[in-house]
């Protein structure tokens, strides 16, 4: 049960300033108080990993990009993998998101299958430029990723 939480205090933490997933938080969060959850990631267990994929579909979008936010910025292995999973599975909006931590990563470490699903999910948001009903900026993030490709 103490596993559990690490994932259950992050989820507090992100409600209680996303006022429960219906507006993003504030600027002062943005600027230091994301680093309460940023430590509760640190030490997170392959359980808490699992059970965090398992809620983050279950939340609203606004709770999904402060945790994209805290998991982009925590820079943990734990982290790189659940953005990368985020990239390659999520809805495209937040997986644009994403990109912009994944861009700063170094892409050569990353297994083939991630390779190919990054490579898949980058072709499918430049597809008839989808990416830009979220906003053009995201296309220097999805080109950074796609040279790193190659």
């Amino acid at each position: 049960m103490a596993n559990l939480d690490a994932t259950d205090m992050l989820d507090k933490h992100l409600k209680e300033n996303t006022a429960n997933g219906n507006m993003h938080p504030g600027e002062n969060w943005y600027e230091k108080d994301y680093r309460e959850a940023e430590d509760l990631v640190w030490g997170f267990t392959d359980l808490n990993w699992h059970s965090l994929k398992k809620i983050f579909e279950e939340r609203s979008h606004v709770w999904q990009e402060a945790c994209v936010f805290v998991l982009g910025e925590s820079g943990s292995s734990g982290s790189i993998k659940m953005l990368t999973d985020i990239f390659i599975n999520g809805g495209d909006k937040i997986a644009c998101y994403a990109s912009i931590f994944i861009s700063d990563q170094n892409i050569s470490g990353f297994s083939e299958d991630e390779k190919a699903g990054i490579s898949s999910r980058i072709d499918e948001l430049l597809l008839d430029e989808k990416f830009s009903k979220f906003g053009d900026h995201y296309r220097i993030s999805l080109d950074k990723i796609s040279s790193q490709l190659k």
